[in-house]
């Protein structure tokens, strides 16, 4: 039994690494808010669904608003 489960998850540093964004980018989305994170004791978190929502915000800016 190998179940594979998504991550629903991720530190700063692996969320960079799975989206592709500098730390730079990174921490100017956070700033700018237009990345929600969470912190877990010490841990900058941030949830697969808001890198989602992320992606697909910054698709929507790229296409003028159209669906892609």
């Amino acid at each position: 039994m190998n179940e594979r489960h998504e991550r629903l998850s991720y530190t700063t540093d692996e969320a960079c690494a799975v989206t592709g964004l500098n730390q730079n980018a990174f921490y100017r989305a956070m700033s700018a808010n237009q990345l929600k994170t969470f912190k877990v004791g010490k841990r900058r978190m941030v949830s697969a669904r808001a890198l989602r929502e992320f992606i697909e915000a910054r698709e929507k800016e790229a296409t003028g608003g159209v669906a892609a």
